[in-house]
């Protein structure tokens, strides 16, 4: 094979892989909010889901510090995070692996008065205008 066919087909394969690269969609000021004593919000990214489910959902990734504010010592993991949505009166809960867009998150222990960064993914409706993060042990 020439050199410019090997260079055509690795410009190929390069555009190809950058055209499938989930790419975030822009999100309003204060979409996610929260209770600074407890978290330090980071970024909030969100994107169209990729499974294309019977429904129109998203998926919205939160980074944050969160903080322990409990005496006690806490398991962390994603379905004790949740966010709140005052327009629907509903809750969706944190999520861990399963989509391109949503990272893992291992169960870990935190300490009373203790921060640790968290990334954690949600699948919400697309027409979600706006959540409060919790944590729910």
């Amino acid at each position: 094979m020439s050199r410019s066919r090997i260079a055509l087909v690795v410009a190929l394969c390069v555009a190809v892989i950058a055209a499938c690269q989930l790419k975030s969609a822009p999100v309003p000021p204060n979409f996610i909010t929260t209770d600074p004593a407890v978290f330090m919000l980071k970024s909030v990214d969100r994107y169209n889901d990729p499974n294309g489910g019977a429904t129109d959902s998203a998926i919205v990734v939160v980074k944050a510090t969160y903080t322990n504010r409990d005496a006690n010592p806490e398991t962390i993991s994603p379905e004790h995070f949740v966010l709140l949505d005052p327009n629907l009166m509903t809750e969706y809960y944190g999520l861990s692996g399963g989509g391109i867009a949503i990272p893992s998150m291992p169960p870990m222990r935190l300490d009373s008065g203790k921060s640790m960064e968290i990334s954690v993914g949600f699948r919400v409706p697309a027409a979600m205008s706006g959540a409060r993060l919790a944590y729910h042990e």
